[in-house]
């Protein structure tokens, strides 16, 4: 797919993204805590590290403003994942109340908090690697220490760990992060919360657990967006159903297509059957929504038409412009009513 082509595709889901950040003031820009990818961030950061806040000391160079904090935070550390730091580890951080809504100076150390750390040397001192986030608020319960295994698996159990935490807030934190390392290890764990936690735990659960390629957790997905997808849970995970890419997961998702109702749902939804699944079982609820009265949905319906069919009456030009789609959609349109619908696609 060309780069016009994903820029066309992909404007409602950015759209969709702000939306998530539009109820909290900081989030405008700023990935969501529950949407970020903690695995990637442990892998590009040289040193990674849990620990809490025992002392907040300024650095010396505190603007006058009220709404700018620039200070050291003295960490007690409890564990180190990657690299290499001292018992007590004194980080240099920034918070801005402006700033923040640009994603940049995010992260509010204080005293008596729990995080972990991505961190890196420069100049011979410890700085965050990124200073939105480069901190992430965790639970102060620790797993077993694991001897033979790897960094990820460690910091896998020090989440679940956090699962236990008495502290309703910190177990959905801990939620967060397993749904951020999208580890498949974590599924049973989050299975234990699904059925066990509380509704909004439950439901977080759920949207870690397909974070990690759970597909089995589609048809609770079913039921959570059959009244739309606007609220921040709903939201994130129709947002996540672009990423489903197992093969058994194609019958679930015809499934919530014919039954969500939010634009985003159906837009991913026609994303991951049309591109990521290549199973022609999906064609004829593709076509369906040739006729889609949103345009996003019309187009997604065929570009997966493209990839599942390959026929030349669902295939835009190489140099093709916007004005080109809706004609490229009739051609598609009548091909399927001609040829195609009475193609026996479900057994292929």
């Amino acid at each position: 797919m060309n780069g016009k082509a994903l820029s066309y595709r992909f404007l409602l889901l950015v759209g969709s993204v702000l939306f998530l950040c539009a109820t909290q003031l900081w989030c405008r820009i700023p990935v969501p805590p529950y949407m970020v990818d903690v695995r990637e961030l442990s892998e590009k950061a040289p040193i990674v590290f849990r620990g809490h806040v025992v002392e907040i000391r300024s650095n010396g160079e505190n603007p006058p403003e009220w709404t700018q904090v620039r200070a050291i935070a003295t960490f007690q550390v409890d564990r180190v994942y990657r690299g290499h730091v001292g018992a007590e580890t004194r980080l240099p951080f920034a918070y801005d109340w402006f700033r923040a809504d640009n994603g940049h100076d995010c992260i509010k150390f204080q005293p008596n908090t729990y995080w972990v750390v991505f961190a890196q040397e420069k100049e011979g001192r410890l700085e965050l690697s990124h200073d939105c986030n480069g901190g992430l608020a965790i639970s102060p319960r620790l797993g077993p220490r694991l001897e033979n295994e790897g960094w990820l698996d460690q910091m896998e159990a020090d989440f679940i760990a956090g699962l236990s935490d008495r502290d309703p807030a910190s177990r959905l934190t801990s939620i967060y992060r397993l749904g951020g390392l999208s580890l498949p290890s974590s599924r049973d764990a989050l299975h234990r919360m699904i059925e066990s936690g509380d509704k909004e735990e439950s439901g977080w659960a759920i949207y870690a657990a397909l974070r990690t390629g759970d597909v089995t957790v589609l048809p609770r997905v079913k039921q959570l967006l059959q009244l739309g997808d606007h609220a921040p849970l709903e939201s994130a995970i129709a947002l996540q159903l672009r990423n489903v890419a197992e093969g058994s997961a194609v019958v679930d998702l015809i499934a919530i297509l014919q039954s969500a109702p939010g634009e985003l749902t159906r837009s991913t939804a026609l994303i991951a059957l049309g591109e990521k699944l290549n199973d022609p079982r999906a064609v004829p609820s593709l076509a369906a929504h040739l006729s889609n009265s949103d345009r996003y949905a019309r187009y997604d319906a065929l570009d997966g038409l493209r990839n599942l069919t390959h026929e030349n009456a669902c295939t835009l030009q190489q140099n093709w412009q916007e004005q080109d789609i809706e004609p490229q959609i009739l051609k598609c349109k009548t091909w399927w009513e001609q040829e195609g619908r009475f193609q026996s696609w479900t057994q292929r």
